[in-house]
């Protein structure tokens, strides 16, 4: 994974929890130390909106996920306090098309890495992870992957 910072572009994608919010500081931090920037994806699962008469449900339950996913976005812009190298976005996605939706979002933006805040508070599942492991152009992590693999790199250089 290329480090955070050094103009480079990371797609970060975010669920709520205090681990998310260390991972998203600790990313904000290295970008603008080193010229780069970050897009903070929140995932919206929608169901198709039926055009049948008096079927409110998808409607219901769209406007819940968009509700949710603001919410964890307002936590991510207080966790990195309005920082100007990051940017926070909805990215809806339909049934199991979320590995997709993040490819097809990563090089509309021309991410240079996607990096999962979180792995356990995203909306993506095991499966679509893989799929989108195996099917990115671009590089894809997990931020605490990343960290224990700087970490002891680091501690290996040291001597320790």
């Amino acid at each position: 994974m290329p480090a955070a910072g050094t103009g480079v572009h990371t797609l970060v994608v975010y669920g709520a929890s205090p681990r998310a919010d260390a991972a998203l500081r600790a990313l904000t931090r290295a970008a603008a130390e080193h010229g780069g920037r970050i897009t903070v994806l929140s995932l919206v699962v929608e169901e198709p909106e039926s055009r049948r008469c008096c079927d409110t449900r998808s409607v219901l339950w769209n406007d819940f996920s968009r509700g949710f996913a603001h919410e964890d976005l307002s936590r991510a812009a207080l966790a990195v306090e309005g920082d100007q190298v990051v940017e926070l976005d909805l990215l809806p996605f339909s049934g199991r098309r979320a590995a997709d939706a993040v490819i097809r979002e990563a090089l509309a933006r021309d991410a240079d890495e996607i990096v999962f805040a979180d792995l356990r508070a995203t909306a993506i599942g095991p499966l679509d992870r893989r799929r989108l492991r195996r099917n990115s152009p671009v590089p894809v992590s997990d931020y605490s992957d990343a960290r224990a693999t700087t970490m002891s790199a680091g501690m290996s250089q040291a001597g320790g």
